[in-house]
């Protein structure tokens, strides 16, 4: 399956300043001004962002997307075989061409197993040293569905209704991001808590215990088939900001036990925002 890029090259969109307008004329000191600063300490001055070379990024972009990034596709399909999605990935490079922080600024990938496998990849690399400062880094790439069958498009309002019924799950959701400004954008697979069901058979080894009856079957709909619920196959995130970032495991484990709706006999694909 090949990776999809979204800008040109490599999909690189790169900061080298802090603006496009040009620096302001700086008149020349009088002679009595330039004795007096002559005089006192000097004062060292840089940047906050600096210049990279874009040809050496883009080249290191695309040695990762034929290699590590590729294997962190594949390893995600290895758990939900109908993982796609894109993401815009955000880094800071500092002057030693090392990634002092990154997160995603957007990701319809779902997974955040695979988020983190795709981070790990651009924080364990080597960048192209930037000159005059750190730099910040800007790309977007994903990858399309193969031959397996897509999940069905779900509305966010069904996790919505879920989480105002779910009070204690939207008790850990507020408390995860409490002091964040911006929304978390949410995209995840939802499975039916079937006997067939991944999830289902998770759920029953959480809760199970020796010498406990099994639960009951589910309820019967209004024509006589089994509404057997769904829950959260797999769930990724995408920040508002770095500190954002930091929050994202804790929202994750929150979601993880939200009641939901049954998508039907198959999976569904939703994106919602928290």
């Amino acid at each position: 399956m090949m990776m999809k890029t979204v800008l040109p090259g490599l999909a690189l969109l790169l900061a080298v300043g802090c603006g496009s307008s040009p620096p302001p004329k700086v008149e020349e000191p009088s002679k009595e001004e330039s004795h007096s600063q002559s005089a006192g300490p000097k004062l060292a001055m840089s940047q906050e962002l600096g210049s990279i070379d874009q040809r050496k990024v883009e080249q290191t972009f695309s040695n990762l997307v034929n290699g590590p990034l590729e294997n962190c596709h594949k390893q995600g399909r290895d758990r939900v075989e109908y993982l796609t999605g894109d993401v815009k990935v955000f880094l800071r490079v500092d002057g030693n061409g090392r990634v002092k922080y990154g997160y995603f600024e957007d990701s319809t990938i779902g997974d955040r197993e695979t988020e983190k496998c795709i981070l790990g990849i651009f924080n364990g690399t080597s960048w192209p040293k930037p000159e005059g400062g750190e730099a910040e880094v800007r790309s977007g790439f994903g990858w399309g569905p193969g031959g397996e069958r897509e999940p069905t498009t779900w509305s966010s309002d069904k996790v919505a209704t879920a989480l105002v019924e779910s009070k204690d799950v939207k008790k850990d959701v507020d408390k995860c991001k409490a002091g964040i400004k911006g929304d978390f954008r949410v995209t995840a697979y939802v499975e039916p808590t079937d006997e067939h069901s991944e999830l289902a058979s998770e759920a029953s080894d959480a809760k199970a215990k020796p010498g406990k009856p099994k639960p009951p079957p589910p309820k019967a709909g209004k024509h006589g088939a089994k509404e057997s619920g769904g829950r959260f196959k797999a769930i990724g995130m995408a920040a508002p900001n770095k500190e954002g970032a930091e929050k994202i495991d804790c929202l994750v484990d929150a979601l993880k036990g939200l009641d939901l709706p049954s998508p039907g006999s198959y999976a569904a694909k939703v994106t919602f925002s928290l």
